[in-house]
């Protein structure tokens, strides 16, 4: 089992609601914990499977804020709600004053994801992949060693100049920031966001110039409002036949492949 973690440099290329379709698609037990330090959004963008709010009482601030006696992987799933469609999520801070306050217990929530992803743990009893919506990462992120605990960094992009080049120049720096103490890193790759229908060259030519070595072109998904629309808890019609939906399953497989094979590398193998 694995950590993906899914963050932006730039932007509003959907973060959390390709995190969200990940882990509705996703082929293995896992659950969603929402990491952003600028403060989460799924409690109001999704209910709980009887319509009613998210517990505002659960989630990341009380991980946070009782980490400083160590967390265990139970523990985050105490704190884990299910919402509508059962995806289970942790739902984020309430912004960027805590995420900075928790300081030090990013690190200890970084430890306890990776125990969750190999013990078995919950009502399941198998262990859990789990995916991390990291929000927009800066150059000096609060949250840096939950994002050298993934197994796989997938970085969401816009297929438009700028933010392809300020993607560029993130992940450049990102690739020393993220290389753990024995020389090992997590697996890094892109996703392009764009008009797919009218510019799938673009895409194409977008994901050319970020992938390289270190970086891998991990697929491409679509501008859809409508299939974005199913992840803000709207009930629409055959979700499963939006464009974002059904390009999601192909790029969701690549995913899930590409965190399991980062997962069972050695110790001191490099991003590439």
């Amino acid at each position: 089992m694995a950590v993906v973690t899914f963050l932006s440099a730039k932007g509003s290329p959907g973060v959390t609601t390709t995190a969200l379709l990940a882990a509705a698609l996703w082929p293995r037990p896992a659950v969603l914990v929402e990491a952003d330090p600028a403060g989460g959004d799924l409690a109001a963008r999704v209910p709980a499977p009887d319509g009613a709010p998210l517990d505002a009482d659960r989630g990341l601030l009380p991980l946070l804020t009782s980490a400083r006696h160590g967390l265990r992987a139970s523990q985050v799933l105490d704190q884990a709600q299910v919402v509508a469609g059962g995806t289970r999520v942790v739902v984020g801070v309430g912004g960027p004053e805590q995420s900075t306050a928790a300081g030090p217990a990013w690190s200890a929530l970084a430890g306890a994801l990776r125990e969750l992803d190999r013990e078995p743990t919950g009502p399941l009893d198998v262990p859990l992949d789990v995916l991390v919506d990291a929000g927009r990462v800066g150059a000096d992120p609060v949250h840096l060693d939950l994002l050298r605990a993934s197994d796989l960094v997938v970085a969401l992009v816009r297929s438009e100049v700028a933010a392809v080049l300020h993607a560029r120049e993130r992940l450049r720096v990102l690739g020393g920031a993220l290389r753990r103490p024995d020389g090992s890193a997590p697996r890094t790759g892109v996703v392009v966001v764009g008009d797919l229908r009218r510019a799938a060259r673009r895409a194409d030519d977008c994901a050319a110039v970020l992938a390289g070595p270190a970086v891998e072109d991990l697929g491409r998904l679509p501008l859809d409002p409508a299939g974005a629309a199913v992840f803000d808890g709207a009930g629409t019609a055959r979700p499963e036949r939006t464009a974002l939906v059904r390009a999601g399953r192909a790029v969701v497989a690549t995913l899930a492949a590409a965190a399991t094979t980062a997962h069972r590398l050695p110790a001191g193998a490099g991003a590439a």
